[in-house]
């Protein structure tokens, strides 16, 4: 089955919800005979009651020079974001979402938007990637699952410690694949994700401990079903392993300085076939789980 994969990702990337910290998180060093750095798997959004953090990242924290996000998150409340967004978001050569959707599509998703209180023709210029986004948001919101998450906390906190920061992906390069993931199926990926629309706080309840215990072989199976169908696979090969491919090769050059970074990834990036930290593994450099003495 490859309907669970959309919202699988956006939801494992976007929050995890739980109430209880384990010995372990999903942070792990990596390094050579020379140097090494922290790489902790994240979540971006969570509620004010997940504060503080499990106590591994911030171990990691404090031992790092250098702080290396996926993207310059300071860039989303610039007002100048908004133009550059639409331009990748929404169809620039007339095409509309009723164009581009069946009929029985475009119904099921006039009506999933209406239940959560959105009118889908005020979105009729968008793409299907970033409507889903948006009913995702709105899901999470309101189940009151929307907050600053752990990029943003550590961005804010890196600023008050004068630590410096660098970023795997331009913001053009992030707009550009996530506005552009259904090109060509539309149907089926807006119909297969809103069947897990409803699903949204019975997922996020089963994969909190998978976060917040990092562990791999759950959040493996997060994205398993992924590779069921040539879709599936397609979608693997372009929102996770062309991006781990990309990313594994400047955390390469970052382990070749004294200087020890913190990068912080969505934590799918951190399981599954051809995940970051096998990765690194496979090019000789030791990967090892921290905890928090």
């Amino acid at each position: 089955m490859f309907s669970h994969t959309f919202f699988r990702l956006i939801a494992v990337g976007l929050l995890f919800f739980c109430q209880q910290l384990l010995a372990q998180s999903a942070v792990w060093q990596v390094s050579n005979d020379q140097h090494q750095l922290f790489i902790g798997g994240t979540v971006h959004l969570l509620p004010a009651s997940e504060f503080p953090l499990p106590a591994e990242f911030d171990k990691a924290y404090q031992q790092a020079d250098k702080l290396v996000f996926e993207i310059d998150i300071s860039k989303l409340s610039d007002p100048s974001i908004g133009p550059l967004m639409l331009s990748y978001a929404m169809y620039q050569d007339g095409r509309t979402l009723n164009s581009v959707l069946s009929q029985e599509s475009y119904q099921r998703l006039q009506q999933a938007a209406a239940d959560l209180g959105i009118d889908i023709t005020a979105l009729a210029a968008f793409k299907p990637d970033f409507v889903l986004v948006q009913m995702m948001q709105f899901k999470l919101q309101q189940l009151g699952m929307a907050g600053d998450g752990v990029d943003m906390y550590f961005y804010k906190k890196g600023a008050q410690d004068g630590k410096s920061k660098g970023f795997l992906e331009t913001l053009e390069q992030q707009f550009a694949l996530l506005f552009s993931v259904s090109d060509g199926f539309e149907d089926d990926w807006l119909v297969q994700n809103l069947d897990q629309l409803d699903d949204t706080e019975h997922f996020m309840q089963q994969t909190l401990a998978a976060w917040r215990s990092g562990d791999r072989e759950a959040l493996s199976g997060l994205v398993s079903e992924m590779q069921d169908t040539e879709v599936g696979q397609r979608f693997y090969q372009r929102l996770l392993t062309e991006r781990n491919q990309d990313w594994v090769e400047q955390i390469d050059a970052m382990l070749q300085t004294p200087q020890v970074e913190f990068v912080l990834v969505g934590a799918l990036h951190l399981a599954g076939p051809d995940n970051v930290l096998d990765l690194l593994a496979e090019r000789g450099y030791q990967v090892r789980q921290i905890k928090a003495q």
